[in-house]
């Protein structure tokens, strides 16, 4: 992306109603979809058009609005399972990736004593539900934040019954080795998670090539509502989960002796779903296959490397994962910047209120690894399709002019 006009998503920035915002009479500069993501036109439409059409409950309607509903629900279902490759009945609709990776957690039927391979830069919702259910056994880390990877095969052991991994840092914007994870998982005959929270709407995701046996994703980080999210689970894995939770809509037959359960993945969706945000959801995954993954992935890179190039050449602004190679980091840098008197949300406070760029401050949920850096928060500055150069040269002006002060 040499040149604006050279940026194939350069279109899709008028899709999105929110960044016509401004603050203080000027437009803002949108850098936090790793937190949440704007929603583009289509999906607004989406979830509005439920509620004026056919506001109705799911499965258990009989009449016209209901049948109008469930279909839309289960299309959006299907729409999911197409953009990762898997089929419909192996997606289940949660509130979020956290409740996916809980869901898993609590259906393992995990003991204390066993044990979870992560990595110490693992989001909250990837670390404690394991150190609740079992032991969460992390690899070590480099000196810039990056992960020992290969450490994977010394941590393996008889107690692991599972190991869990980003595919893409919520913090670092670095793509992990997951295929290398899940192979060697696999060699010793255990599944594997993949976390895709951040990667799904970056990159291209093919479930079966990838082999993993679980992977989350949220709807509010992949363009889609908030509230909404998805597990993915191989057919024969989701079938030996235990129920996360009991109630309606999840059980075929309830009687005073017995009671039978859906089949998966109904089973595990108890309850009235959060029907307009799958429709919302599935509205999200269509618009970004519209695009083209392939396309913004390149986008995703491209992006990732200008702000990576932007931010070293500012004094006063060390970014975490500076090692990982080129081509390996979506649009997503996290980093420190040392100006006297301002703690790190300090710093996205003011990115706000003097220049309408908005990131994120602070722990980013990654307690872990801020304590092993020995860090009292970051900035994270993350991109999304919309995004340009433009976009990554106002920050580093920006931050320019905050640590020259």
């Amino acid at each position: 992306m040499k040149q604006a006009d050279a940026d194939p998503l350069a279109h899709t920035r008028a899709d999105f109603p929110l960044l016509q915002r401004c603050i203080d009479g000027q437009p803002i500069t949108h850098l936090d979809s790793a937190a949440t993501a704007p929603k583009p036109r289509c999906v607004i439409e989406a979830v509005t058009g439920y509620y004026l059409e056919c506001t109705a409950n799911v499965h258990r309607g009989v009449h016209v609005l209901s049948e109008e509903s469930t279909e839309l629900f289960e299309r959006a279902r299907q729409e999911v399972a197409s953009f990762i490759n898997a089929a419909p009945s192996e997606i289940v609709f949660t509130r979020n990736s956290t409740e996916g990776i809980n869901l898993v957690a609590s259906g393992l039927g995990l003991r204390e004593d066993d044990e979870v391979i992560v990595t110490a830069l693992e989001h909250h919702s990837n670390y404690m539900p394991w150190r609740l259910h079992a032991r969460a056994v992390p690899v070590g880390l480099l000196p810039d934040g990056v992960p020992r990877y290969e450490e994977l095969g010394g941590r393996l052991s008889s107690k692991t019954r599972l190991v869990a991994l980003a595919q893409v840092s919520n913090t670092l914007g670095a793509i992990a080795p997951v295929a290398d994870w899940i192979a060697a998982a696999h060699a010793h005959g255990i599944p594997a998670l993949v976390d895709a929270s951040q990667s799904a709407s970056h990159l291209p995701i093919d479930v079966r090539a990838m082999d993993c046996d679980f992977l989350v994703m949220s709807g509010h980080k992949l363009l889609g509502p908030s509230g909404i999210g998805v597990l993915y689970g191989k057919r024969e894995r989701l079938e030996a989960l235990a129920p996360y939770q009991v109630g309606g809509g999840m059980v075929k037959l309830h009687e005073e002796e017995q009671f039978v359960l859906q089949d998966v993945p109904w089973r595990f969706e108890a309850g009235t779903p959060n029907i307009e945000g799958a429709i919302g959801l599935g509205a999200a995954v269509t618009y970004l296959r519209n695009l083209g993954m392939e396309t913004v992935q390149r986008h995703s890179v491209e992006l990732g490397r200008r702000l990576v190039t932007r931010l070293r050449a500012i004094g006063g602004v060390e970014i975490l994962a500076d090692s990982v190679p080129d081509g390996q980091r979506i649009g997503l840098a996290t980093f420190v910047v040392k100006a006297p008197g301002l703690g790190q949300e300090n710093i996205a406070r003011l990115l706000c209120d003097r220049h309408q760029i908005l990131v994120s401050g602070g722990y980013h949920c990654a307690h872990m690894l801020h304590q092993r850096l020995n860090l009292e928060g970051t900035v994270r500055a993350s991109t999304h399709v919309f995004n340009n150069e433009a976009d990554i040269d106002r920050l580093a002006e920006a931050l320019t002019e905050i640590v020259e002060v």
